[in-house]
């Protein structure tokens, strides 16, 4: 008698967790994409035509010392990624960070990776420079960043993430 009880328990969490993955879909918010969601208000930097024009954004873990280039619809992007003092001195690095494109709203348009790394930094094995180039899409206005990773050593690991 146990084990029809627990398969029907089976059955309706089943029966449950589709009804949830279908109304989100239906509610058209995809759990792992950012698309459609509204930027913090802090985190939403207007791009200007022409360029090169110097930023630096900050953070807790990571500093972008960038120049950006917008040129016929399209945005380039190049610069340097410098650890902060919470992940500095760990030798192990599993991190990415995201550019996301805004219209005027903040809202988020599309997302695009600007830097990632998996590695150490024992020997210098790590790139910390990134250039990329994206056509943007119709009404985007402004960008902002998001990232997430770990960092470690022998016998301790720090994660870190900071959402759009």
């Amino acid at each position: 008698m146990a084990d029809n009880s627990n398969s029907k328990k089976a059955a309706m969490f089943m029966a449950i967790l589709l009804s949830a993955l279908i109304l989100s879909a239906c509610g058209g918010k995809n759990w792992f994409s950012y698309t459609g969601r509204e930027a913090k208000p802090e985190n939403r930097f207007t791009l200007n035509e022409g360029g090169p024009h110097a930023v630096i954004w900050h953070s807790p873990d990571f500093e972008l010392h960038y120049r950006y280039r917008l040129e016929n619809n399209r945005l380039t992007v190049e610069g340097q990624v410098v650890r902060q003092n919470r992940i500095k001195h760990f030798h192990q690095i599993k991190a990415r960070i995201n550019i996301h494109m805004l219209d005027a709203n903040g809202i988020i348009l599309d997302t695009h990776r600007l830097w990632s790394q998996n590695g150490s930094d024992v020997y210098g094995g790590l790139r910390w420079t990134f250039h990329k180039s994206w056509p943007l899409p119709p009404g985007n206005r402004a960008v902002g960043f998001s990232f997430s990773g770990t960092a470690g050593d022998n016998d301790t690991d720090w994660e870190f993430w900071q959402t759009p």
